[in-house]
């Protein structure tokens, strides 16, 4: 077919709209003509000749079954040549011994190391103040560079209220604990009600912080490693923080970080409308004051309905309402199809 169009169009503009190579054309016109000898290939069928170098196939089951032998089964391919060449053998390269394992797929991990055990995802749920709290440690900026102060809170994710903080210059199980500690007796925890959450901190995983919690009846739970995700109350809380107006680029001591903390946590508290809970206060929420809250809020949402229907479309306008519970990794519902 080539050869017809190359005859019309000539050789170049055919070999182009056929998608091959002018060398390749005239390769194989010279070979069906009989002046070049056809090269074999596997397309023929023709057996490829190996080079005469090549480990013969019984020589190298014999090698593969070495390297899998108790002996060397652990140790990669640099190390058991090494240890045949001090022994005085050499039966083939390092590259080698790779080619022959990876003929039967055996490159991988060969060595008994850590297998690191799977970690379940954290699932936690609170339907009312004081049964789940969400704890960390973020540093705050010092007087000079890698001088740190250390914020400890703890946090309701049912009213996002803080409900306790600390800050020292050192970062201490001891101090975590006198906190929470603190703040369990302040806000009357019972036993086996309160759940505390955080991530896989060397405070948080402590002997100490694990000794409190089984001394005052609450559940550990703890984040996936490297997963920030798992603490999302907390990350959530520490931006807040840095990202206010006031919030200094650094503190020159920690009574100036305490001072300042301590008037961000009664904004934070008192102050602040949160997005999470229907724009309330985590302080009204974490006092049971939702009802009322909301409940004087429609009033005044339907008395300006009254007033001027038309704005709203002759639709009542209704106040936003905080979530009736509060997750940490809330399980999916799977549809079925």
């Amino acid at each position: 077919m080539i050869t017809t169009w190359a005859s019309l169009v000539g050789v170049e503009r055919a070999c182009r709209a056929f998608g091959v190579s002018p060398r390749t054309w005239n390769h194989r016109r010279q070979a069906s003509e009989g002046r070049l000898a056809a090269r074999p290939s596997r397309a023929t069928g023709a057996p490829r000749r190996l080079p005469e170098w090549t480990i013969p196939p019984a020589e190298r089951d014999e090698i593969r079954a070495l390297l899998c032998t108790e002996r060397f089964c652990d140790l990669a391919p640099a190390q058991v040549y090494a240890t045949l060449l001090d022994e005085g053998t050499f039966w083939c390269s390092e590259s080698t011994m790779y080619r022959i394992l990876r003929e039967r797929d055996l490159i991988r991990e060969r060595r008994r190391g850590h297998r690191r055990a799977g970690h379940n995802i954290p699932r936690v749920r609170a339907t009312a103040p004081n049964q789940v709290w969400s704890w960390d440690i973020s540093r705050l900026r010092g007087p000079r560079p890698r001088d740190w102060f250390y914020l400890y809170v703890l946090l309701d994710i049912y009213s996002r209220k803080i409900v306790g903080w600390t800050i020292d210059t050192v970062e201490s199980d001891r101090i975590a604990k006198q906190l929470i500690n603190t703040a369990c007796r302040r806000e009357g925890i019972d036993r086996d009600i309160l759940t505390l959450h955080s991530d896989r901190g060397s405070q948080m995983t402590s002997t100490t912080i694990a000794e409190l919690l089984e001394d005052l009846g609450v559940t550990r739970s703890l984040s996936r490693p490297r997963v920030s995700n798992d603490n999302p109350f907390s990350e959530a809380a520490f931006k807040t923080a840095k990202y206010r107006p006031d919030y200094p680029a650094r503190f020159t001591t920690i009574d100036e970080a305490r001072t300042w903390m301590r008037r961000f946590a009664h904004w934070y508290n008192a102050e602040h409308y949160h997005s999470g809970i229907g724009y309330l206060h985590p302080a009204d929420v974490h006092a049971g004051r939702t009802t009322q809250v909301v409940a004087a809020r429609q009033t005044v949402l339907d008395a300006a309905y009254i007033a001027n229907p038309d704005r709203f479309r002759h639709r009542n306008p209704r106040v936003p309402t905080p979530p009736t519970e509060a997750w940490i990794n809330k399980p999916t519902i799977q549809t079925k199809p």
